[in-house]
């Protein structure tokens, strides 16, 4: 925190900043700031810093551990309030010296990209720390990390995978506007340290802005569909790695579908949804019946099934003249020239851009939300009802909901807005996806199906035992998760990603194995397969800036990435109550018993 900038109040486009520390200001390019700007506040706060965190260590001289956990609870609350208070004086000072310059006359604010650093940042993270600390100090502190192993592991690798991450902008980044320059030591740590924080910022930078939202969804979706996939798969105890065949299976129906099946979009539409997940089930389900049948692993049958089916994608789009035993075949399938691609799917199969599902020439509708809202109270209302009947129910509500919406006047949405928004190629399977990850979730927690499946992912031998036939349950477990991944499908194909509404050679069916580190990532739930595939999606989608702007790889994101990947499979490098469930259940139960030891001698006494 002492060689580390605090806030950067003034930052080039190319990542040039002027930076302060606790000690004094960095500034290599000699950027000027407005004599009006006040941030003498920083170097007290450093001192405050150091009281609060010499404070924290002496109370772990305290022998009495609920004293320990008062007196952290309180400094980890003051710490938070410590960051926010930085975060409002700075923020403060910029908008009122911007706002000075411009009622003065000059053209533009000459505050830009100004930002909180690294410092402030390790304060709110020491902050935190010291909260979970003050939870330890108590009986059963270590059971309460151990009932959450689900978000400690994924949070914990997450953050090595940073600091990795980190490690390699600090030893191959290179600092920008410094060619020439005699920097002190001093200098060139805090140029370094900025430069690692300033990468993550515009890494993570999607979020703060509508039109970043609406680019990380678009590269969501396909994530979701595929971790999903591959996250059904592990439930039910097998591993699908076909992702990519079963992607180019839906791909090919759906195009099929929404080329040549005539019709109304009412009918076409759900029907070419239905053929992308027909396709990925088929060749899940082939797999799985081959392991089912023939004891075939899966991992293996899937890999080679990928192939498959990319030399079926290359039959279809390659030519549309093909020869068998000196005969010649016409196939209907590739547009004219020499790319390979389909023709364009019918205006009836094509999926909406949410743009124009939320705002139709221009005005906000109320359709959509609307929907969105009837659909959930009714699910939520009708949980005694069977899943069959809660369905119906669900979609007709929403449908309700989405007619009385579209019939209330909605507010104009801003020029700019739009412009920003229409550049986005998120469509409605983004929708299909949120309805996916529900239904997902219902079927594996509320169903007898579900419970099932999961039995046979847990122990098999015992699930055998008590009656489930194994060899239907991994067919059907291959089948729904190859359905999930065929439907990633209609993102690309039904979206329009790809710039058109065809299937194309080109099909990004990597993210097919992605699907894997979004599972691990989540693991294996419907919540944390959504919010690991935001964050991936977020990633991606800031690694342009990060290359646009400080010219660093966008390779970094797949590092990170496949770094999170490494850290889950070794257990974030925790002890193993955190891995093993058996482990984790002894150690939930020796903090009971001892909760209920200590009662009893209360009581006594």
């Amino acid at each position: 925190m002492a060689l580390a900038p605090w806030v950067v109040p003034k930052r080039e486009f190319g990542g040039v900043g002027y930076l302060l520390t606790p000690f004094g200001a960095v500034n290599p390019q000699n950027l000027e700031l407005p004599a009006t700007l006040g941030l003498g506040w920083v170097g007290a706060a450093f001192w405050v810093w150091v009281g609060l965190m010499v404070a924290a260590s002496l109370t772990f001289l305290l022998s009495d551990p609920r004293a320990r956990s008062r007196i952290l609870y309180a400094l980890g609350v003051l710490g938070v309030g410590l960051f926010a208070l930085e975060a409002v004086l700075f923020y403060q000072a910029v908008n009122s010296a911007n706002q000075a310059a411009l009622a003065g006359g000059a053209p533009r604010a000459p505050l830009r990209r100004f930002t909180l650093s690294l410092g402030t940042y390790l304060g709110f993270f020491y902050a935190v720390i010291l909260l979970l600390l003050a939870r330890l100090q108590l009986p059963g502190g270590k059971a309460f990390l151990v009932r959450y192993r689900g978000a400690v592991v994924p949070v914990v690798s997450l953050v090595l995978s940073v600091l990795v991450g980190a490690l390699l902008i600090l030893v191959l980044g290179r600092v920008p506007g410094v060619e020439g320059l005699n920097l002190s030591l001093k200098e060139w740590i805090a140029l370094k340290l900025d430069l690692i924080t300033f990468s993550f910022q515009l890494l993570f930078s999607p979020i703060y802005t509508l039109s970043g939202w609406f680019n990380s969804l678009q590269q969501t979706t396909p994530l979701i569909f595929a971790g999903l996939a591959v996250a059904f798969a592990f439930r039910a105890g097998l591993f699908n790695i076909g992702g990519p065949g079963q992607i180019t299976l839906g791909a090919i129906f759906v195009m099929i579908v929404g080329v040549f099946m005539p019709g109304p979009g009412w009918i076409v539409l759900p029907l070419s949804i239905l053929a992308a997940a027909l396709g990925g089930a088929l060749w899940g389900g082939l797999a799985g019946w081959l392991k089912a049948r023939f004891g075939a692993n899966e991992v293996v049958n899937t890999i080679m099934l990928n192939y498959i089916a990319a030399s079926v994608l290359l039959f279809f789009l390659a030519s549309n003249q093909q020869r068998f035993f000196n005969y010649t075949f016409y196939l209907p399938f590739k547009a004219q020239g020499f790319e390979a691609k389909s023709l364009e799917l019918r205006p009836e199969a094509q999926l909406p851009l949410m743009i124009n599902l939320l705002a139709p020439g221009g005005e906000f509708s109320w359709a959509l939300p609307m929907a969105l809202v009837a659909g959930l109270v009714a699910f939520f209302f009708l949980r005694r009802a069977d899943l069959g009947r809660r369905l119906l129910l669900t979609g007709g509500a929403a449908i309700l909901g989405y007619a009385v919406g579209g019939l209330i006047p909605g507010p104009a949405v801003a020029g700019n807005v739009m412009r920003d928004l229409a550049a986005s190629k998120l469509n409605g399977s983004f929708l299909l996806a949120v309805g996916v990850l529900i239904l997902v979730h219902y079927y594996l927690l509320r169903t007898v199906g579900g419970y099932e499946m999961r039995a046979a992912g847990l122990a098999p031998k015992a699930a055998e035992y008590a009656g489930i036939n194994l060899g239907r349950k991994i067919v059907l477990a291959m089948l729904i998760s190859g359905a999930l991944a065929g439907l990633a499908a209609t993102h690309y194909v039904q979206g329009g990603v790809m710039d058109e509404y065809r299937l194309k050679q080109s099909i990004p069916v990597g993210v097919g194995f992605d699907g894997i580190a979004v599972a691990l990532m989540g693991q294996n739930t419907s919540l944390g397969v959504a919010l690991a595939g935001f964050l991936f999606g977020v990633l991606r989608t800031g690694g342009l800036d990060l290359s646009q702007q400080l010219g660093i790889s966008r390779e970094l994101v797949t590092v990170i990435i496949s770094l999170v990947v490494l850290a889950i499979a070794l257990g974030g490098l925790l002890p193993r109550y955190f891995t093993d469930p058996l482990k984790a259940a002894q150690v939930e139960t020796e903090a009971k018993d001892e909760e209920e030891a200590r009662t009893k001698t209360q009581r006594a006494s």
